[in-house]
């Protein structure tokens, strides 16, 4: 595969560029889609979201289940930063849920917008608790129990 000008660049300086994602060519195979090319609703989806480098370990046969069970646990040292992600996320939300509900008891109206804003943002809140739960549980599953 032929490198273009800056991923040539990227790589010859050290910045660390790796492949991403898989993507069809025109001749049926498959090609690697660096960071560069990505949409940017791709990157904040891989930036975020801890489970999209798993593989599912209950289908195949049990030598494959195995496979995606070992890659599963390689992947695991990458959960606590994504923890680390997601309780910054969380902190500045509740942050701005509390804020728009101090707004909500200032202003007289029919529609209050900064009480709806605060819900909304409570709701994100609990949404991103709980990904960090799931998180937090399965990073400590992978490191201590080993594939039987």
């Amino acid at each position: 595969m032929h490198m273009s000008r800056w991923e040539s660049k990227a790589v010859h300086r050290g910045t660390g560029y790796t492949p991403g994602a898989l993507r069809e060519n025109t001749m049926g195979g498959q090609e690697t889609l660096s960071y560069i090319d990505m949409p940017v609703a791709r990157l904040l989806f891989r930036y975020l979201w801890p489970f999209w480098m798993f593989k599912d370990a209950n289908r195949g046969d049990r030598m494959a289940r195995a496979a995606a069970y070992r890659h599963n646990r390689g992947m695991r040292v990458y959960l606590p930063g994504y923890l680390l992600k997601w309780f910054v996320s969380c902190t500045l939300i509740l942050a701005l849920s509390e804020f728009f509900n101090h707004l909500a008891g200032e202003v007289q109206g029919t529609i209050d917008i900064f009480l709806l804003m605060a819900a909304g943002l409570g709701m994100a809140f609990a949404c991103g608790l709980c990904v960090m739960v799931i998180t937090a549980y399965i990073y400590l599953y992978l490191s201590h129990h080993d594939y039987d």
